[in-house]
């Protein structure tokens, strides 16, 4: 099965929801990557926790373990972040098969206290002035158990008809799914052109053609996507030289491996690395 998400009209999706309930909210895929986020100036609460590197390593584990509670239940998810607020997870699912998640909160609610929340820790575990947490906690929304129910079980029925409405495009196409298969499985070769249109015996014009249609973008641009894909996974799980990570997604050049993952992501390995010293790729966050 291959996925994509239109990005553009997923935005303006979550914008309205944002607009119409208050609620923040995010659209992740089925890895536990990010896609998407409304409304872009976040909780000041949120904001200040996540311009801290330890605030922000223990966001993204709190929405990716919830993530993963969904998707082991299938059905809406809502628990308590790290920092005491209240996030909820609506899977998108294609017949059985989760695409992704919608995760909408950033709130407080009427079981939710500074005491709940422990602030002090949380300011002294951050190095925030507590006060001033303390204050931004006090300035956050509540919503009653009943309203969140509610937003989730609207968002659960929209979701089922993402894939209708072209906000995500599911299908499948054998020659595709093999080579999306096959760049995955030899990330750490030098996959060519030439290597794809031999190992499948089509031609270029008909690789070009399925990239187009599958992949969203040029083949060698898809390729370079997983090969970056890879990359973070390896700069985030494990302490290896970015050399050795170089050579594994199959550039052994390490200066053009630094060129090529900046002008791709923003900043260079190191920087990257360093942006989320933590393992980000372990199940059990």
């Amino acid at each position: 099965m291959l996925i994509n998400f239109n990005l553009e009209k997923l935005d303006k999706l979550l914008y309205d929801f944002y607009r119409l309930t208050g609620l923040t909210i995010s659209i992740w895929d089925s890895d536990f990557n990010q896609l998407a986020f409304q409304p872009k100036n976040m909780q000041s609460f949120c904001r200040v926790i996540k311009e801290t590197k330890i605030g922000k390593q223990r966001c993204l584990l709190s929405d990716k373990k919830l993530c993963m509670e969904c998707k082991e239940s299938g059905k809406p998810v809502t628990h308590r972040c790290h920092a005491g607020l209240i996030d909820t997870a609506v899977p998108i699912k294609f017949k059985d098969t989760v695409l992704g998640y919608i995760i909408f909160g950033q709130v407080t609610d009427s079981a939710s206290s500074e005491e709940s929340a422990d602030i002090a820790r949380l300011a002294t575990d951050l190095k925030i002035d507590s006060d001033t947490l303390k204050n931004l906690y006090s300035e956050l929304d509540s919503y009653d158990s009943d309203r969140i129910e509610s937003a989730a079980n609207i968002l659960k029925m929209s979701a089922r008809y993402l894939w209708l409405s072209e906000y995500i495009d599911v299908g499948y196409d054998s020659v595709a799914s093999e080579i999306d298969k096959f760049i995955k499985e030899n990330v750490s070769s030098d996959i060519s052109l030439k290597t794809l249109c031999s190992k499948f015996n089509i031609s270029k014009n008909k690789i070009y053609d399925l990239s187009k249609r599958w992949f969203k973008m040029p083949i060698g641009e898809y390729i370079a996507s997983i090969r970056i894909d890879e990359a973070k996974k390896l700069l985030t799980s494990t302490d290896l030289p970015i050399s050795d990570i170089s050579a594994m997604v199959g550039i052994s050049d390490y200066n053009y491996f630094t060129k090529f993952f900046r002008e791709r992501v923003g900043i260079t390995p190191l920087k990257y690395r360093k942006e989320f010293p933590f393992n980000l790729h372990k199940s059990d966050a």
